[in-house]
């Protein structure tokens, strides 16, 4: 029987009112006036303006720039340097702990895109939507360009050597007095800067240095020491795993290696092995990219994780201990400790079907030894603890890796509460913030912003503006990734090097370079190049028996990125049951709890001014540029409350006021929201975007999960406008009463049946045409998308935007339907809203043969090459739209205004941000319509460059930028003839098929039918 799918609460409720905006193309309530003085033209002096910017940029090769190493000038032009061709740099990305591998696509001089490094174990060549959006970061035009001091409590522009001087004299005086010199910095990755940092404390003994990570789990690192002492916390290798059980975890989106576990998690979901497809149970609070991928998913409000853990561990170890594999398990110790836990009666309490809890029990006994228990960074320290326990009791320690860690550990909480306790007394002389806001990060109970006006001298070193520089005495705008050095070590034999691609654009030092000036007492501009360089040549090149000369050794580590000195395997783990004694377990009552969630995009609050990042749609929600408290519908009925609608929520005497969402699948009495926004120094891009739940947190929540229950929540008579694209460019017909149901858009099946053959897709029957149809001789482009392997992270989405030149359009454009991006990632739901599941669909132009788009077009604008791509005309185009209102997949992109112009008052046309644009990509006018074109750039140059070889040009010569980008290889393109090739393979499995295929359209790209391991019996 066909399910019914829908894509929002609002539609399901209300589908008239649903279907009539969607039969809409253009709602009449959205139009404007058309205002002339809107279209801003081009001046002489602006032309010539960018013209010479231009020219600065092609000509940065020909410096030997500071801090940055001798380069090859152009003017004695290498070998491998041709105009117009790219050059790839390897480098190592910093905008998470995980520290992945990339490539650095410029063109002279100048990088304009960035992709994974695929000789980098770690990512092997893939990258997140935030590593492929940062590289606007490098080009904002509100970075710090020059260095600062405050002075009468007004920042004041002056030179890097006054400020300089003023820190040199800071450090001598903190240190003649004995006071202490603070060093706040992210977390260390780099062994390099480790050591210039233990110099710097052997040469000013009175230093400390404190080290964080936004929303660190420190109640999961707790917990790991007091079952494992001494030994350092391991993370789950999903590629081992058989039967996942996920508490709160969100671990294919913002949680540990999560570009490694997507990798991992997915090897085992491959149509053609499906006999050892993995089987992931869910179990949230919050509607996560992770729980959507689930094959059981059960809300379960965040107060009764203990209790369900505690239940699960009585029911295996009470019934079922004989069976049990690991025999060093004190079965009666346990026994003892969970007797009071019960999971038939946990399940009755909790409105969740026992059945579906024996199963979670039969599999993880089935797969002891290669399942796994994985809980979420945001759960509180009972939590953490029972999910190692349990992973001990199946002895799935075999299923656990090294995990990335800090060449310095990071300090807890209690360090920075002392620290701001010693600024208030005044034991610290002098305070230096290495790239990092503890203002915003930590709780307001821990005072650092009253703490530093304590201080005498604060400096903060960042690329641009936070909140803690706004509390600082003195700013010295440090350098971006890209126009550094640097070495990374991840913690299990692998290090990584990064390098500078480009010219520093502004007055801008490393971090390290300065830190290092301090030590020697010498300011040199490539003093941590050269310190860098003899760091490793003494410290890892001896470990790496290389049997060639230093400098050989360093250019290829160098070339390639990366440099495994060894594979470290995790040492044996003997488990602390003693500590059972230590943890109180008792059951709790359902109360109104909130949670707080690391966000999707925009990292620790670093990326808030991004806004490639901010337009990027929420993956199940859908909301751009903005966050918002997470509601389920049951409960915003009872509150009598509507996506919008502020509320003020208070939590030990703390309150936020923000609008609630009405998400399906939150669990009873539950709000969700993702902290990194409500930024209030930042750029004008960013600033006040969102809401900043850490008002709610206190110091008690960092040392124990970042769970708030007995919340109160109080409507408030304003409303607030959340855009979300959930119901945008739905693919509709007038006269069809259920639209999925009839067209079935979503295809999908369960393991069982698609291997004992009772699943089958639906298929047309293809049409004889009344019109001869075109003969393709050569390569015929074509794309497959494995829905078992996608995950809905948004990479492609991301990595289109740069690749394309896709333009960012606002707040404002996107509630009225206007977003840009070529590639969506659509979410269906079905089954109720309390507890639905979702299936997730990449959609782009198909690339249809009889493609209706082509049809309508009144100046040929739109229209077919002789290799099968649906083509765009740019100049020919005159924005009629008829071929976006022919486009049954509405997949096709109009340009209202020119928003490069029009978006931020013409944030995109200041001149740093037009070297952001690729070369290789039209920049598209107002009144201009766009699409996915199978990235056509890149096809040309495999093209040219077949011919420069003497050659035919193959399908595999070509990887679009979303294929390169997925981190799950979901995304296959290639030539449809080729029959060897993988294109062809997929285009033709029989779990292959074409959306909208009964238009007879004969698109082009082949979608793989999702499968879910689920037991027969349980079958939706």
């Amino acid at each position: 029987m066909d399910r019914k799918y829908w894509k929002s609460v609002e539609e399901l409720k209300f589908p008239a009112k649903s279907q009539m905006l969607k039969q809409t193309e253009f709602p009449s309530d959205i139009k404007e006036e058309f205002d002339p003085n809107k279209l801003k033209g081009l001046s002489r002096r602006k032309f010539l303006a960018i013209s010479a910017a231009t020219v600065a940029v092609a000509t940065t090769a020909c410096k030997n720039y500071r801090d940055k190493g001798a380069i090859v000038p152009y003017n004695q032009k290498p070998e491998n340097v041709l105009p117009g061709k790219a050059n790839y740099y390897s480098s190592t990305c910093t905008g998470c702990a995980n520290h992945c591998g990339i490539l650095i696509k410029t063109r002279e001089g100048r990088p304009i895109k960035v992709d994974g490094n695929p000789d980098h174990p770690g990512n092997k060549g893939k990258i997140c939507a935030t590593g492929q959006a940062a590289i606007l970061n490098l080009y904002d035009p509100e970075r710090y360009k020059k260095s600062y001091v405050r002075r009468n409590n007004t920042l004041q522009e002056v030179g890097f050597t006054a400020v300089y001087s003023d820190l040199i004299r800071a450090v001598t005086e903190a240190s003649s007095h004995g006071k202490e010199i603070s060093i706040i910095s992210k977390p260390i990755f780099s062994p390099s800067f480790a050591k210039i940092l233990n110099e710097f404390q052997q040469k000013y003994p009175t230093t400390k240095i404190y080290t964080y990570e936004f929303l660190e789990p420190y109640a999961k690192e707790k917990a790991w020491e007091e079952l494992y002492p001494n030994t350092p916390m391991l993370e789950v290798d999903f590629s081992k795993a058989k039967v996942i059980l996920s508490i709160e975890s969100n671990f294919l989106a913002t949680e540990g290696s999560f570009i490694k576990n997507i990798r991992e998690f997915v090897a085992n979901r491959n149509v053609d092995n499906a006999k050892e497809f993995n089987r992931f149970y869910a179990i949230e609070s919050d509607f996560t990219l992770t729980g959507a991928n689930a094959d059981y998913r059960i809300p379960l409000n965040p107060s009764q994780f203990t209790t369900f853990l505690a239940s699960l561990i009585n029911e295996i170890v009470s019934k079922h201990s004989g069976k049990l594999v690991n025999t060093s398990v004190p079965v009666s110790k346990l026994n003892a400790k969970f007797s009071g836990f019960n999971l038939e009666d946990f399940a009755r309490q909790n409105g969740i079907k026992f059945s579906s809890l024996q199963s979670i029990v039969s599999d993880l006994l089935e797969n002891q030894g290669k399942s796994a228990v994985v809980t979420g960074d945001s759960v509180p320290y009972e939590v953490h603890y029972l999910g190692f326990l349990l992973n001990e009791i199946l002895g799935n320690t075999k299923c656990y890796r090294i995990a990335p860690k800090p060449v310095l550990p990071n300090n807890r909480v209690v360090d920075f509460v002392a620290l701001s306790e010693k600024m208030k007394s005044g034991q610290v002389g002098l305070v230096i913030n290495l790239d990092c806001n503890p203002v915003f990060h930590f709780s307001k109970d821990i005072d650092l912003a009253n703490a530093f006006s304590k201080v005498s001298y604060v400096f903060t070193m960042a690329e641009s503006q936070n909140e803690t520089a706004e509390h600082s005495t003195h700013i010295l705008p440090i350098s971006h990734n890209f126009e550094s050095w640097g070495d990374f070590y991840n913690g299990w034999g692998l290090y990584s090097l990064a390098q500078p691609v480009i010219e520093p654009l502004y007055e801008t030092y490393q971090k390290e370079s300065i830190i290092l000036s301090l030590v020697d007492g010498k300011m040199i501009y490539d003093n941590y190049h050269k310190y860098l360089q003899n760091f490793w040549q003494n410290e890892i090149y001896p470990k790496s028996n290389s049997g060639v000369a230093f400098e050989q050794f360093w250019f290829s580590v160098l070339h390639d990125g990366v440099f495994k000195l060894e594979q470290i395997e995790p040492q044996p783990l003997v488990c602390n049951y003693q500590s059972l004694d230590k943890i109180a377990i008792n059951p709790q009552e359902t109360s109104w709890t909130l949670i707080v969630k690391k966000p999707y995009f925009i990292g620790d609050g670093r990326f808030a001014n991004n806004p490639w990042l901010l337009e990027l749609p929420h993956p199940i929600t859908k909301v751009t540029w903005d966050n918002y408290l997470a509601i389920s519908e049951t409960e915003a009925k009872s509150l009598a409350l509507n996506s919008g609608d502020f509320v003020e929520v208070q939590a030990d005497g703390k309150k936020l006021e923000a609008p609630v969402f009405i998400v399906p699948g939150i669990a009873t009495k539950t709000l969700a929201i993702e902290a990194g926004f409500g930024r209030k120094v930042t750029g004008a891009i960013g600033e006040n975007v969102g809401f900043d739940p850490i008002a709610l947190l206190s110091k008690e929540n960092f040392t124990n999960g970042y769970v708030l229950t007995n919340v109160k929540i109080q409507k408030l008579n304003r409303k607030y406008q959340l855009a979300s694209t959930v119901e945008h460019h739905s693919l509709n017909d007038t006269f069809v009463k259920d639209l999925h149901k009839s067209r079935h858009i979503i295809q999908e099946g369960t393991v069982e049946e698609y291997l004992n053959g009772k699943f089958k897709i639906h298929r047309v029957e293809e049409k004889l045409s009344i019109i001869p149809e075109i003969k393709y001789t050569g390569v015929k482009w074509a794309m497959a998308i494995d829905l078992n392997k996608c995950i809905g992270c948004g990479a492609c989405i991301s990595a289109c935007n740069v690749e394309n030149n896709v333009p960012v359009v606002g707040k404002d454009q996107v509630m009225r339907g206007r977003e840009m991006q070529w590639i969506r990632v659509d979410t269906y739901f079905s089954g109720t809203p309390d507890n639905p599941e979702v299936s997730l669909q990449p959609m782009l132009c198909q690339h249809c043969d009889d493609a209706p788009c082509e049809n309508v077009c009144p100046v040929v604008a739109t229209n077919h090459s002789p290799d099968g791509l649906n083509q765009m005309v740019y100049n020919r185009c005159v924005g009629t739209r008829y071929c976006s209102n022919n486009c049954p997949y509405k997949v096709r992109r109009f340009n209202f205004y020119d928003f490069r112009d029009h978006f931020a008052n013409g944030f995109f046309y200041q001149d740093s941000l037009r070297l952001l644009n690729n070369p290789e990509v039209t920049v598209r006018s107002r009144g201009v319509m766009e699409k996915c074109t199978f990235c056509i750039q890149r096809i040309t140059e495999a093209r040219q460059n077949a011919l420069a070889e003497g050659r035919e040009l193959k399908g595999s010569d070509v990887k679009t930028a979303c294929q390169e980008a997925c981190p799950a290889d979901a995304i296959i393109f290639g030539d449809m003839h080729d029959k060897e090739s993988e294109v062809y393979y997929w285009r033709n499995h029989k779990l292959g098929y074409f959306v909208l295929e009964e238009l007879n359209i004969k698109p082009n790209v082949t979608y793989i039918a999702k499968l879910r391991n689920k037991k027969q019996e349980d079958k939706a």
